[in-house]
């Protein structure tokens, strides 16, 4: 009989936190998206549940900060353009985006205890054994698979 050992998950699995110009999340040499982030960690309960509240402020703070930035450009085209730009409504996205930057920091503080959750369940309890028994059966050569 011949037994081979396997493992379902390994530290590759891992995600990496990178301080660039803000937080990357990395997965395998690729950047992870928010949506990205909270499909991977739905594999570890704990994790899914940091990652969604996490999700939720980037949510608030890319509606905010996208409204900003519309509300300051069409006022500074519109100077640009040599028109008459409004700036009261270049002040309403100024403080939009002011607004935003508190939900930003809840995302990244969120999502970081997320990542560590999910590394550290990959570690723990993550690693999955499979047994695969070759050997004689009663009609043959037998196979088996044991998770």
């Amino acid at each position: 009989m011949m037994v081979f050992s396997s493992f379902g998950q390994n530290n590759g699995d891992s995600i990496e936190i990178k301080k660039v110009f803000g937080t990357v999340f990395r997965q395998n040499g690729n950047n992870l998206t928010p949506k990205q982030l909270l499909d991977i960690t739905q594999t570890n309960a704990e994790a899914f549940e940091e990652m969604k509240i996490a999700k939720s402020n980037y949510d608030v703070g890319f509606i905010f900060g996208f409204a900003g930035g519309l509300f300051i450009g069409w006022p500074a085209g519109t100077a640009i353009a040599g028109g008459e730009p409004n700036w009261t409504l270049a002040g309403i996205g100024t403080g939009l985006i002011l607004i935003s930057i508190p939900s930003s920091a809840a995302y990244t503080k969120h999502a970081k205890i997320a990542v560590r959750i999910y590394n550290n369940g990959l570690k723990t309890s993550g690693v999955n054994n499979l047994d695969l028994k070759i050997g004689l059966a009663y009609n043959g050569v037998g196979l088996k698979m044991v998770f």
